[in-house]
């Protein structure tokens, strides 16, 4: 143990705790979200209506604070503006020629400085 070694300050969650789901009570609603997910290839847009079934199911037994899921992101018209938005911006740097990492200069060694050896030796 490291007593020399500053205290780290603990802050607890935003939102209030987040207990695990012990009895698998909400268990079907996060499997049928997380093959969502894995159909389509892990954007969660498609998937949202069910991460917010989930998170109705934790709220009605207990297992997170009742809150308005609105507020998070889940209000009907912001589903539907995710949806439009993102089909709307799908492959439009593309378009104009965006190359992901095509920004970045090229280095003429993996060294992030130049190295001589001491001595002037060979």
């Amino acid at each position: 143990m490291n007593f020399s070694a500053p205290k780290q300050k603990i802050t607890p969650p935003e939102r209030g705790s987040f207990p695990l789901d012990h009895g698998g009570e909400c268990k079907p609603f996060a499997q049928e979200f997380m093959a969502c997910l894995k159909s389509h290839g892990n954007e969660h847009v498609n998937c949202k209506q069910l991460s917010k079934k989930y998170l109705e199911c934790r709220q009605n037994r207990g297992l997170m604070a009742c809150d308005d899921l609105s507020q998070v992101g889940f209000g009907d018209s912001n589903i539907q503006e995710s949806r439009e938005k993102r089909i709307v911006l799908e492959g439009k740097k593309e378009e104009q020629g965006f190359v992901a990492g095509m920004h970045i200069e090229q280095r003429s060694s993996w060294l992030p400085f130049r190295w001589t050896p001491r001595g002037g030796g060979h």
